[in-house]
């Protein structure tokens, strides 16, 4: 086992204890074990050989900014509605080069409301997007382009 594999190892346990909400070493044992076997189990998804040049304890600090990023997005969606929206489909370019980091990002980019992303096709991320009817460009930062950068430079942070 190489320092990744350890490392999500002890990063899926650490989720397992949150989710279970208790520590003892029951839960702790029980933790490294389902860990060891999705991280075992899933090489063939996903090779480790691609996320090597990937901090996973950054990956955290990412996830804690995109729950934010969840409800502030809830929020911008409900004020554009009441204000009037219409969609549009636009494509992004993306600086990501990590073809796991690429996917991380266009799955973010769904999870937060008002954007869902269509298709990612080398580094070209097509977005369909709610758009203010009032204004160009919401103050809320739900244009893709924004969302896009601000997850972006987030993710670009957790390469080693």
């Amino acid at each position: 086992m190489n320092k990744n594999t350890i490392y999500m190892i002890i990063l899926l346990t650490v989720i397992w204890i949150i989710l279970r909400e208790s520590v003892n070493a029951l839960t702790i044992a029980v933790g490294v074990a389902l860990s060891t076997c999705c991280v075992l189990l899933s090489r063939h998804l996903i090779p480790l050989s691609r996320t090597e040049d990937i901090n996973p304890f950054r990956l955290l600090f990412y996830l804690a900014y995109l729950f934010g990023q969840i409800y502030v997005g809830g929020i911008a969606v409900i004020r554009i509605i009441l204000l009037g929206a219409h969609v549009e489909i636009v494509k992004v370019d993306t600086l990501i080069r990590n073809k796991v980091l690429r996917t991380i990002l266009v799955n973010s980019i769904t999870l937060v409301p008002g954007s869902i992303s269509l298709d990612l096709k080398d580094n070209i991320i097509t977005v369909l997007r709610f758009k203010d009817k009032v204004e160009e460009l919401s103050e809320s930062g739900m244009t893709s382009d924004l969302l896009k950068d601000k997850l972006e430079k987030m993710l670009l942070k957790t390469l080693k």
